[in-house]
């Protein structure tokens, strides 16, 4: 599904899934000759890093139903259709949208019959044109050049805005017209920014970008909404992100008391900064002295605080837990078939490389292409071994996709309290994740480098010997 694209905009924060609740069906669709998975994403303030986010089960005549409660009168939602199929509609307090969903030419087209028919369409529109898949390839050999995807967001914008006009309430077209516009120059700031980093120069001296960010108020909702303002503020941050990153989070909290009103935006900062320090730094610094003063700095959020220190402190211990040399944590894993075998017992007389990954996680796929390439790099070794784990918790993705790929090496599958274990274990935050055990059970690196380095490789090599 589309965890991918989320996980883009804001790496490691957590997807909340909020059950169906009974009441008028908000959303009634229907997928005509379309057999894929379907998702839908809500962000209650507006915020796509706040997302909560639906699997909706498609009846085998493609149909499928979605309801919630509503704290506001409208909820603008993205739904998601497979992998490629993006779209977009405005659910309606105690009424209910209906959307026929068709492929033509590749393309998802999308009939709408509902009370606000106008806004749906610009939504669906909006979401089509404006989705960050289009501008960034998952794989980076299919990355096309930044130009390209400059040119392309262009002619999306151009789509988008005729079909402003045809909103019919003026309030509702003047906010539209200004979320759009929003949306858009947040897109053209991040293919900026993409392009600095490709070319490795520092974003905060180029003139466009300073120019797009120069005068927004961060406190604006839609700016906090597309993310402008976490931009604005990022971009004064003169500290670079270094070790610890404690003197950038320091100056992030600096520019937040100084320009934050925003009760969102503030707690948005409370969750990036948090991320920086405890996920993104070395664990290196006086990380107490830091704690102490970020759960000031979190005011009336310090529970995000309190549990980012909680996860950073057992990362910590089980760091210490999982040192080289230390025998290997086991787990029970699950074979596509339903079998069960120990990690203890595949690693017996292997160096052992593991792949912790997901097929809702894009960058987990990413690394695949080059793990096979290892695969067959060392094939004919006998001392070495590789195995991928998915913590796919529905499980049933994770055999559709390997049995489509038939991937080369073998596959295993946790999850529930065994994947909360098994991250608890080995201090996992985030995916993808690779271990290496050496052939007597014991770990090598508890947080290896990528397939897609060639570290790993010759890694490999001097162990195999």
């Amino acid at each position: 599904m589309k965890h991918s694209r989320l996980t883009r905009m804001a790496v490691a924060f957590a997807l909340i899934t909020m059950p169906s609740l009974a009441q008028a069906q908000l959303l009634k669709g229907k997928l005509v000759n379309i057999k894929e998975d379907i998702a839908l994403n809500y962000a209650p303030d507006g915020n796509i890093m706040f997302s909560q986010y639906h699997d909706l089960k498609v009846a085998d005549d493609g149909t499928f139903t979605f309801d919630m409660e509503m704290p506001q009168p409208t909820a603008d939602v993205i739904i998601y259709v497979g992998e490629k199929g993006t779209l977009g509609a405005q659910l309606v307090k105690g009424k209910t949208v209906e959307m026929t969903v068709t492929k033509v030419d590749g393309d998802l087209q999308v009939t709408f019959k509902a009370p606000n028919t106008d806004v749906c369409r610009f939504l669906n529109q909006k979401a089509k044109s404006f989705d960050m898949a289009n501008y960034d390839a998952m794989d980076p050999s299919q990355r096309k050049p930044n130009a390209e995807y400059r040119a392309l967001l262009e002619k999306e914008n151009v789509k988008v805005k005729a079909l402003l006009p045809k909103i019919k309430d003026k309030k509702l077209r003047a906010y539209y017209s200004q979320l759009a516009e929003a949306e858009y120059k947040w897109l053209k700031v991040r293919l900026i920014a993409d392009d600095c980093e490709h070319k490795k120069i520092d974003r905060r001296t180029n003139a466009e970008l300073q120019e797009l960010l120069k005068g927004l108020d961060v406190n604006d909702p839609i700016n906090y909404q597309t993310n402008l303002s976490l931009w604005v503020l990022l971009n004064k941050a003169k500290s670079d992100m270094a070790g610890s990153n404690e003197a950038y989070c320091y100056e992030l909290m600096e520019v937040t008391n100084q320009l934050v009103s925003n009760p969102n935006l503030r707690k948005q900062m409370v969750q990036v900064i948090g991320q920086n320090y405890y996920i993104y730094g070395d664990g290196s610094g006086n990380y107490e002295e830091f704690s102490k003063r970020f759960r000031e700095f979190a005011g009336e959020h310090a529970n995000i605080a309190d549990g980012m220190y909680k996860q950073f402190m057992e990362v910590k211990k089980s760091k210490e837990k999982t040192a080289t040399g230390t025998p290997a944590p086991d787990i029970t894993l699950d074979l596509p078939d339903g079998k069960q075998v120990q990690l203890k017992d595949i690693c017996k007389g292997k160096f052992t490389y593991i792949d912790v990954w997901a097929t809702w996680c894009g960058p987990c796929k990413m690394e695949i292409p080059h793990m096979a390439k290892l695969v067959e790099r060392f094939k004919g070794n006998d001392k070495v071994q590789f195995i991928s784990i998915s913590v796919d918790e529905n499980v049933e993705a994770w055999k559709k996709m390997i049995a489509a790929d038939k991937p080369q090496w073998a596959q295993y599958n946790i999850h529930g309290k065994t994947n909360q274990q098994f991250s608890a274990d080995w201090g996992i935050t985030g995916i993808p994740r690779f271990i290496m055990i050496d052939k007597n059970g014991n770990i090598f690196a508890a947080d290896a480098t990528r397939p897609s380095n060639e570290e790993t490789a010759k890694t490999i090599e001097e162990q195999t010997k």
